[in-house]
């Protein structure tokens, strides 16, 4: 079922979209795989709360990092393609799983990647993440907080026909979160893959 975006929506998504690729420009964000356009990257230092993982591996601040974004243009597209949130999840964290092996290939393989000890990123999407391998965090309160929980609401909002309705009506569930997976984990999960 395709939802039909209003006036105001079309105009708001492409305001959105000419942020982003600003952004992009900016800050040198780019596809992680061709054959996967849902998803970019960049390699950067991180900075923010130190991360723990069951293994007890970390990431701290300084840290080389992988830093995940979505495609945001993909996103409205398949807000639009898919009637409700949960659905839209359900396809992120599909797509999400089938996108870890070739991060995991490329810090294996390419210079660019060296050193880094593993990926991050924040959403508000990310119910079954931990199934994947996934750490998640709550962010500490503060500014950052804050105007973090008000650009991805925004962002929800924009992508999806429901986001406005969700947002407001299911605050748990959409509170953002810092997902990250260590680059101890991603291997783990590739060798694993392979053996299959």
């Amino acid at each position: 079922m395709h939802v039909k975006l209003s006036r105001r929506k079309r105009w708001m998504v492409g305001a959105w979209l000419t942020w982003e690729r600003l952004f992009h420009t900016w800050f040198g964000v780019k596809p992680i795989d061709s054959a996967s356009p849902l998803f970019y990257y960049r390699v950067c230092k991180y900075k923010g709360q130190d991360i723990v993982f069951p293994d007890h591996e970390r990431i701290v601040s300084g840290d080389k990092v992988v830093e995940l974004h979505f495609n945001n243009r993909m996103l409205v597209g398949l807000g639009v393609e898919l009637p409700s949130i949960v659905q839209l999840a359900a396809r992120l964290i599909h797509d999400t799983k089938h996108i870890l092996p070739v991060i995991a290939e490329r810090m294996e393989t390419e210079p660019e990647f060296a050193g880094a000890k593993g990926v991050y990123g924040i959403t508000m999407i990310h119910r079954g993440t931990q199934r994947l391998g996934f750490t998640v965090l709550d962010l500490p309160a503060g500014m950052f907080r804050m105007m973090t929980q008000i650009y991805l609401t925004a962002l929800l909002y924009v992508i999806h026909p429901e986001g406005k309705e969700r947002s407001q009506t299911s605050k748990v569930r959409f509170e953002p979160k810092l997902l990250a997976i260590s680059a101890k984990q991603l291997m783990q999960q590739k060798n694993e893959h392979v053996r299959r």
